[in-house]
């Protein structure tokens, strides 16, 4: 592309026509690759939880406490971390976040008793509360607008790797060990990430849609137009011309008029969240990415816990789980070919409400083939409608305030979803009910349905800044 006409282009219009390249595909590894360091940690409590049972006889409010130590981190730092990831940049709040929970992962194998591991679990969760919201805004950013939602889901399978990856370890690992040193070892392997800290330094790239709004246009301009440089180098074709219509996005406010958007950007960035257009979206997702975030908890931290208690050994427990965690994979490539054909309202919709009748099923059922079959159905539909919900939430604020939207409803989210519904799971399971605690996750699961069918807007297709 010329120089001159270059400068006077948007970078959001040459992002937004770029093709899904190696380029584009080799930067959003790099972000799938540090969710999938960062999901172990989330898989592993599950897995030495029965261990932790057994070793220190913890009851209800204990093994509460443990399940939802990191999550209550994630809570407390994804706000903030949102917040300094639109003040400083995407990729420096992803380099530090991973590098602060690979400590505090190693730290976690060495604590002497329940309170110490909370305590770290907890620390560890305040890295991982900067991290998880990073990749989809990054997939948001960098994405062109026709591929963001089955992008974020790719991104997401490997989530689903680190998910099953922490019960395989446990089967392999905890059997053949002492009851102290099996669980102890599952938190050794969470300090791998630290070797992984170099190689975003290195090659993750800073968001250009970022540095655009933040005034480094030359910084931004480098990128895109290496990205731009090496696609036509490699395929022998020049690029399309930019669409005219997209250039309007560099306001980042394409749905409001000059006067509101001057006295939206005149306000601090939280108030912006809580200002219309922004309210009744905000609103949406903190219900909704709460209610989907739930159905990931509950199948992920309490699936072995609840296997063993309908009967199955430790190890049978582990595989199960194991084979359960993979099925979440493909339901997410599923959910990516949905949510480009059919929307993200209506894949949201759909897979959260067949999730809901799996998790009836999966509290009714005592077969173990039947359990089997049910676990898989919850996992493929109820994790697999993750991503959908993620970059959702992303589409709905614009460049200047989207991570620190993101980091809002991803605390409310971890917090309603992910910490105080398990935690009242947890007493549910211990009064030894698990239907009523599956009757819990369909309850709350529909209500997160309602909340998107009624307050959510279809965004699919959209350039991301005019949503």
């Amino acid at each position: 592309m010329d120089t001159t006409i270059r400068a006077q282009v948007a970078i959001p219009a040459r992002i937004d026509r770029l093709p899904l390249s190696r380029e584009i595909w080799g930067i959003m590894l790099l972000a799938g690759v540090a969710w999938l360091v960062e999901s172990y940690d989330v898989g592993v409590i599950g897995s030495v939880l029965p261990s932790l049972q057994k070793e220190f006889h913890l009851g209800a409010f204990s093994v509460g406490l443990l399940a939802i130590a990191s999550t209550l981190g994630i809570v407390i730092s994804v706000i903030p971390a949102g917040w300094m990831a639109d003040t400083i940049g995407r990729k420096k709040i992803l380099i530090i976040g991973t590098a602060w929970y690979s400590v505090f992962s190693l730290l976690c194998g060495f604590a002497p008793t329940p309170t110490a591991l909370v305590l770290l679990r907890f620390a560890s969760g305040l890295g991982m509360g900067a991290i998880f919201p990073i990749p989809y805004a990054m997939a948001a950013e960098l994405t062109p607008r026709h591929f963001r939602g089955a992008m974020t889901a790719v991104l997401d399978s490997f989530l689903s790797v680190g998910y099953f990856a922490a019960p395989l370890i446990a089967f392999a690992v905890i059997p053949s060990m002492s009851q102290d040193m099996g669980w102890r070892v599952l938190f050794y392997v969470g300090a791998f990430p630290l070797v992984y800290v170099p190689v975003l330094l290195k090659w993750m790239p800073e968001s250009p849609r970022w540095l655009e709004v933040k005034g480094h246009i030359s910084e931004a301009d480098a990128i895109v137009s290496r990205l731009e440089h090496d696609i036509e180098r490699r395929t022998g074709e020049q690029l399309p011309p930019p669409q005219i219509a997209d250039l309007e996005a560099k306001s980042g406010t394409g749905d409001l008029n000059d006067g509101a958007n001057k006295s939206i950007r005149q306000k601090g960035r939280y108030i912006q969240i809580f200002h219309r257009p922004f309210l009744k979206r905000t609103v949406m997702m903190w219900i909704a990415f709460s209610c989907v975030l739930f159905i990931f908890y509950a199948i992920q931290t309490y699936t072995p816990t609840v296997l063993i208690q309908k009967g199955y050994g430790n190890a049978t427990a582990f595989l199960l789980t194991t084979i359960i965690v993979i099925a979440s994979i493909p339901g997410k490539y599923a959910a990516a070919f949905a949510v480009e054909r059919f929307g993200r309202k209506a894949t949201l919709v759909c897979f959260t409400g067949v999730a809901a009748l799996a998790a009836v099923l999966f509290g009714l059922s005592h077969n173990p083939m039947l359990s089997l079959a049910c676990g898989i159905v919850l996992a493929f539909f109820g994790i697999g409608v993750d991503p959908i919900i993620k970059i959702y939430g992303a589409e709905q604020y614009p460049t200047r305030i989207r991570e620190t939207g993101i980091g809002l409803f991803e605390g409310v989210g971890r917090f309603f979803g992910g910490a105080l519904a398990p935690f009242i799971m947890a007493l549910i399971l211990a009064s030894g009910s698990v239907l009523v605690s599956y009757l819990f996750v369909a309850l709350v699961a529909l209500v997160g349905i309602g909340t998107v069918a009624v307050l959510g807007t279809e965004t699919k297709g959209r350039t991301i800044d005019h949503v």
